[in-house]
């Protein structure tokens, strides 16, 4: 199954070489697929009467490729049209069902449908109570998605409500650990939404507890306050958070985003302020912005850069783009200020960003338009970089 659009996903890169790397050894090209394979392999399923999950997975695989291409319309096209053969199937094919909500949901937030997204996210859930009742890890990841969606949305209350039904369904299930994440989750978005609420008291509690039954909560409560302390521009305290983590937390190919500098596209020309837009803003790995209506078509650029051991990002290259990637220095500057966890070697990403904007109703009228909130959608490629990586950079 691929899982491109279905979740983002932190993936290991190749232990590092041991010789010193020459200047063009460092390039690598990502090329685009061959989509009408794809195409072929959909129709050819259909045209047999292929089963919903053979359905799923082709037009899952098509949709990826059209993805990759820049071809946002045509994947979502692609992935509405199989749940529309395949919505009634939930009962018997559940995880199929549910990808494909899941797929549909992050094109539609690629484009800027996002009512659409709204639903079909939830959706995925509903697909898995549909044909699996006792909820596992599947249902887990659908409600973390949904939290998600609703904090991104500006819905903190809704957020929290899914996270309170998560925690609750993990622990019935004898999963202590998924509803300690949950509840973490939680504290973080309350302190978002309520900086002068307690929230950071309690993860400052937390992160001293060294019992080993409370490791993962300290560790996970170091990483948060490490991240706030750094958006203060605490560098120091931070970093002495991040060296208390200790080997555990470095030990794993997994590398933890710890702070990411925010950024500005382009200066707002109207001023629509206010409302949900404030809450989603601070959730989004960007920024809201808020000016009047442009053309949003084609502007994507995929992003290829090394994690080094000590967490910083190095080598970072475009590597693909659509229209026109004008609009993305500031983008290509904050990932360059990011910071990681450190890890034992370095390790390689490669990153999707789509530049939108949300398409609203207009009075008197059925013709929609783009709303003057821009922003930058993101989605995780690197286990799906098609040809060589390259390769690592010298340690720094």
């Amino acid at each position: 199954m691929h899982k491109l659009l279905l979740l983002a996903a932190f993936v290991a890169a190749p232990a590092m070489a041991d010789a010193q790397p020459q200047p063009d050894e460092q390039n690598v090209v990502v090329t685009g697929v061959r989509v009408q394979d794809f195409r072929d392999r959909l129709a050819a399923c259909l045209a047999r009467n292929c089963p919903p999950n053979e359905d799923a997975d082709a037009t899952l695989a098509l949709a990826e490729a059209l993805f990759l291409n820049g071809d946002y319309a045509g994947g979502r096209s692609a992935v509405r049209a199989s749940i529309g053969r395949n919505r009634d199937e939930a009962r018997g094919f559940p995880e199929p069902v549910a990808d494909l909500y899941r797929a549909n949901a992050r094109l539609a937030r690629h484009i800027g449908y996002d009512r659409e997204a709204r639903t079909s996210t939830f959706e995925i859930l509903n697909a898995l109570q549909a044909g699996i009742p006792a909820e596992d890890h599947r249902h887990f990841t659908a409600r973390f998605e949904i939290a998600e969606m609703q904090m991104m949305s500006g819905n903190f209350n809704g957020a929290r409500r899914e996270l309170t039904r998560l925690r609750r369904a993990a622990r019935d299930a004898g999963r202590e650990d998924v509803a300690l994440l949950a509840e973490l989750r939680d504290v973080w978005y309350e302190l978002i939404a309520f900086p002068a609420s307690d929230a950071r008291s309690r993860l400052i509690t937390w992160s001293r507890d060294s019992s080993p039954a409370q490791r993962m909560r300290a560790v996970g409560s170091r990483i948060l306050l490490a991240r706030v302390y750094r958006s203060e521009g605490d560098i120091a305290r931070s970093d002495a958070l991040l060296a208390e983590i200790g080997a555990v937390a470095r030990a794993g190919a997994h590398r933890r985003l710890v702070h990411s500098p925010r950024y500005q596209l382009f200066q707002a020309d109207l001023n629509v302020g206010g409302g949900d837009n404030t809450l989603g803003e601070m959730v989004a790995f960007g920024n809201t912005l808020n000016r009047t209506t442009e053309n949003y078509e084609d502007k994507w650029i995929d992003v290829g850069f090394w994690i080094m051991p000590n967490g910083r990002v190095s080598e970072l290259e475009v590597l693909r783009r659509g229209a026109s990637d004008d609009w993305a220095q500031p983008l290509l500057e904050s990932i360059r200020g990011r910071l990681y966890n450190e890890g034992p070697e370095a390790t390689y990403r490669l990153e999707r960003f789509s530049m939108t904007a949300g398409f609203e109703a207009v009075t008197g009228t059925r013709v929609r338009r783009r709303g003057p909130a821009a922003r930058v959608e993101y989605l995780d490629l690197t286990a799906n970089q098609p040809g060589e990586q390259p390769a690592p950079p010298p340690s720094r």
